[in-house]
């Protein structure tokens, strides 16, 4: 019983070893592994689309696949471009007028304090020196810039990494033939891999069309009481939705701070907070949640946890890719025996996430 327990620590010991040095070979090669991983996600997108287009009426028989595949490539890349310009030039214009913002709102909680027989000085000096005490500020804000000003580059490197891997598609077949002989077996094999294919893609494409809703009901929001940069900020709360429970509602942060600057504490700016908390809660917690149905099945605790540790890793693409990121790993734990069992207990109804494929 000492040497099970023995060798039992010795497993538990190496898998902690094997995870750290994972986790550390993750974020140190992270300049070579984030554009894979989005490659990656981008094929799923535009193999979902292609299937959804093959699916329209005399489509499917006329249009061959690889030229639905180029179409969609096309256009993701031309809408990308256009919106990844649009997000360069509003940043800049917001960053630039974010002082003003920030007085005017500091002025307004120096007459409320007043009221209350309570003294704040807050200047835009002081809020910048409070927020660099803890986040480098003018260091994200360069960091933004800088990352916007080669995303056309970046963007040409996903998209050859996704090319690539939709020309593999055709030889996966025969790779997954060759590693896995056993009829059996290869069958299993293929189950968890759609398993796989099925919950990233329905995870990622439903995801993107939520999240495109939310922000054309947040920028409706915006646009009917006058907010500046109001496309801007749909964007942004679009893209900050990919983040879970925490993503959107940090997005709410900043077009609350410049309505509160362009406003003033007025019936506006409360309408503006219920109407977002509205959209939030609505999208968010009931209509998506009916969509994804049980589509990735992961813990809310183990959301929240993963999100932390991609966070960690990546940075804000990693805790945008958390999600999908977790599920990928949870139904590859869930292929075999020796870990099955966590990938049970990572779930949020204690069902297994993929099919088994015992060892020989």
């Amino acid at each position: 019983m000492d040497g099970q327990n023995y060798l039992r620590s010795i497993a538990i010991s190496m898998a902690l070893l094997a995870t750290i040095s994972i986790g550390w070979v993750l974020a140190i090669a992270e300049a070579l592994l984030v554009p894979v991983v989005l490659g990656a996600l981008l094929a799923f997108l535009m193999d979902g689309i292609s299937r959804q287009m093959g699916r329209l009426p005399f489509n499917g028989a006329v249009v061959p696949v690889w030229l639905r595949l180029t179409m969609t490539g096309l256009v993701l890349f031309v809408v990308l471009l256009i919106g990844v310009g649009f997000f360069a030039r509003n940043l800049e214009a917001v960053v630039r007028a974010l002082p003003q913002y920030v007085e005017t709102f500091s002025a307004i909680v120096t007459d409320v304090a007043r009221q209350f027989d309570v003294e704040v000085e807050l200047t835009w000096y002081s809020v910048n020196k409070i927020l660099s005490d803890s986040v480098d500020l003018q260091g994200v804000i360069r960091y933004s810039l800088n990352s916007l000003s080669y995303s056309a580059g970046y963007m040409v490197l996903v998209f050859i990494y996704a090319i690539l891997f939709l020309f593999e598609k055709a030889t996966v077949d025969r790779k997954v033939a060759a590693l896995v002989p056993n009829p059996e077996k290869r069958r299993e094999a293929w189950e968890a891999i759609n398993e796989i294919i099925a919950q990233i893609g329905t995870y990622f494409t439903t995801k993107t069309m939520v999240n495109a809703v939310l922000g054309g009901i947040c920028y409706a929001i915006f646009l009917f009481y006058g907010l500046e940069f109001a496309a801007f900020f749909a964007v942004l709360t679009a893209i900050f939705n990919y983040i879970p429970y925490v993503g959107s509602w940090v997005a709410m942060a900043l077009p609350m701070l410049f309505a509160v600057g362009q406003f003033g504490l007025s019936y506006d700016v409360l309408m503006i907070a219920l109407l977002l908390g509205a959209a939030q809660m609505g999208v968010g917690y009931f209509w998506e949640p009916r969509l994804m149905g049980r589509t990735l099945n992961i813990s809310p605790v183990v959301v929240m946890f993963s999100l932390a540790v991609w966070t960690s890793i990546w940075g804000l693409v990693g805790a945008i890719l958390s999600v999908v990121l977790t599920s990928g790993i949870m139904t590859v734990m869930a292929m075999f025996p020796a870990t099955r069992a966590i990938a049970i207990l990572l779930t949020n109804t204690g069902e297994a996430p993929a099919t088994r494929v015992d060892a020989d």
